[in-house]
């Protein structure tokens, strides 16, 4: 377990020395998209973290999940190497979210699914199973799901929960596809 640790720590290091070589256009800023609110999606206060701020935080009446959304506005626009800014950019908030190091690697969705779904260009989720952080508080899993429209940003939706059936729920499917990229 150390050893992984470790092998991971070398590959973070350099990570980081290229993003800071790397200009990362993005910058914590809300930008329009489109959220669909479905009916029992209450919409709360934002909690409030250390790790990441939240734009909008839902609920629903049995309180047994929350879906937030943080948004990351692009600041440059027609970016060269933007999937590699994109990676850099969204570990170190995987890290913090999870708080420990062991996050593993989040796994890409399908491009053409990203497109018809949400009108982006492509995303990632991970799932990270019992937070340490401030941001996972009270929730036992957080699945991280980012996506990437070009020239406008990056949306992270953060769904947290405490039972692993929540994920066969109707619920779930949802609010997993309760927003959409602007055209």
């Amino acid at each position: 377990m150390k050893r992984l640790g470790f092998i991971f720590l070398m590959v973070l290091i350099p990570v980081i020395a290229m993003a800071e070589i790397l200009r990362i256009p993005f910058k914590a800023e809300e930008f329009d998209v489109d959220i669909l609110k479905y009916t029992h999606m209450l919409l709360i206060d934002n909690p409030s973290s250390k790790q990441l701020d939240t734009y909008y935080t839902f609920t629903n009446k049995r309180k047994n999940y929350q879906i937030r959304y943080t948004f990351f506005k692009q600041t440059e626009m027609n970016y060269q190497n933007i999937r590699m800014a994109y990676s850099f950019f969204i570990l170190p908030i995987i890290i913090n979210i999870a708080g420990y190091e062991e996050v593993g690697i989040p796994n890409n969705f399908n491009d053409d699914n990203v497109k018809n779904e949400f009108n982006g260009d492509f995303g990632n989720t991970i799932t990270i199973k019992n937070p340490k952080s401030d941001f996972g508080k009270g929730y036992k899993y957080i699945m991280l799901n980012f996506y990437y429209k070009i020239n406008q940003g990056i949306v992270v939706q953060s769904i947290l929960f405490n039972d692993l059936s929540f994920l066969k729920s109707k619920d779930l499917l949802e609010i997993y596809h309760s927003f959409k990229f602007h055209e």
